[in-house]
């Protein structure tokens, strides 16, 4: 009898490993295709956002998720400015890394020819007229050491206020080159330069961008649900934008695997076990946006459009920046819905599943918010660990840990089965 106890115990063991390791394994995956140059950095650009829309209808039906009363897909339309053409520039003739020696500000405008500079200080920066400078006399601001982030953020409004009026500007700037979104375009070009120098020599940049303004550009939230066992009106929302930021030129595009291929890849993990564990009384509406990294856009669009009512949602527990774990998660509104909050405590308190579960307060900084604002309880969850690639060229998936993975996957599973 103990030989059999010890056989069984040995069996559960082993089966409990290699299910770790394929949940891994299938993240891995994942990430692996909505980071390849196939899916554009899944942005605007040669079509990457729709290109990964496609590829999640596709794992979505593979899955067995059912559409929405009968919409698999929910459209809507954005503005955006993209790069999809030349993005070069050099400083005394000398090319530079696009993404690891400058970034072109989300919103600026098409520039070619070459541009010299008027040197200027914070206050100076601050009091200039808008009249200034002329489209070949470009403003160079150089960030000192010292200067708050409250004063760093007035200059860098002011800067993008001159750029809007025809104005070029040069950051010379000390800040991790982090890029995002526009849905609008300057007239002038703004370029931001990382250079930590104790003095920058303002030579000339020769500046080759082809920026193209995009209206009404159709984009897709997709949807699928696992409906419950016994007839409800009830409904739980797991969520994970899959939208990024795409490319910034031709040969340059940014593959967005923390943020958010992993929360994909956490959302598929979980609509697999669901679909063949249907909850008893709530059914599981699984979205992946679009339009996420842009504004919110494409979770504002789900509520304004009242497909479900408010009283018909019991929680949205929305996923991103999945890929690590090693020192815990935090639950953006566990500091409000303090009633989820101790339920995933207690949950982890059983399990063992992540080292430290941190509460945070409200805050508009993913697909949660349009349903909080909106009245619904709804969380935000993302791992906290030793990688700090954000909206950069670096965000890549060989780049992940997937450390606490498959212990955060059965966690959320025991959350989301707990209602």
């Amino acid at each position: 009898m103990l030989k059999f106890v010890l056989l069984l115990w040995v069996y559960w063991v082993v089966l409990a490993c290699w299910s770790q390791r394929n949940l891994t394994s299938d993240a891995k995956n994942v990430t692996d295709v909505l980071c390849s140059p196939l899916m554009e950095g899944r942005g605007y650009v040669d079509s990457g956002c729709n290109k990964a829309g496609i590829y999640l209808l596709q794992e979505f039906e593979r899955i067995g998720l059912a559409p929405l009363n009968g919409y698999a897909k929910q459209s809507f339309y954005i503005n955006v400015n993209r790069f999809p053409g030349a993005c070069k520039i050099k400083i005394h003739g000398h090319k530079k890394a696009p993404g690891i020696d400058y970034l072109i500000h989300p919103s600026s405008g098409s520039f070619h020819g070459k541009l010299s500079f008027i040197g200027l200080s914070a206050a100076e920066v601050l009091s200039v007229p808008f009249n200034a400078a002329s489209p070949k006399q470009a403003i160079a601001f150089i960030q000192p050491k010292q200067i708050s982030r409250d004063t760093l953020r007035m200059v860098r409004a002011k800067l993008e206020k001159l750029a809007r009026m025809k104005v070029p500007v040069v950051e010379y700037t000390r800040d991790k080159l982090t890029w995002s979104v526009s849905s609008e375009q300057f007239k002038a070009p703004y370029i931001n330069v990382f250079d930590t120098s104790e003095r920058v020599l303002l030579n000339p940049i020769k500046i080759k961008l082809e920026a193209e303004f995009v209206e009404n550009y159709e984009v897709s939230n997709i949807l699928g649900v696992v409906a419950s066992k016994q007839p409800s009106d009830s409904f739980i929302i797991v969520s994970a934008h899959y939208d990024h930021l795409g490319r910034m030129g031709k040969n340059t595009y940014f593959p967005g695997a923390n943020d958010n291929a992993s929360g994909v890849a956490m959302l598929l993990s979980l609509a697999k076990e669901i679909q063949q564990q249907p909850l008893q009384n709530h059914h599981v509406l699984f979205i992946a946006f679009a339009g996420e990294e842009i504004g919110l856009e494409g979770s504002r669009f789900f509520v304004d459009q009242h497909i479900l009512g408010s009283d018909q949602i019991s929680c949205v527990l929305n996923l991103d920046i999945m890929g690590s774990g090693e020192e815990g998660i935090t639950v953006v509104n566990g500091a409000i819905h303090k009633a989820l909050f101790q339920r995933l405590l207690d949950l982890n308190e059983r399990t063992q599943s992540v080292p430290v579960i941190k509460p945070r307060g409200k805050a508009a900084n993913s697909d949660h918010y349009p349903f909080s604002e909106a009245g619904i309880p709804a969380i935000f969850i993302y791992t906290m660990g030793p990688n700090k690639n954000y909206h950069d060229i670096h965000d890549k998936a060989a780049a992940l840990s997937f450390d606490r993975f498959d212990q955060l996957h059965y966690l959320l599973l025991r959350f989301i089965q707990s209602f």
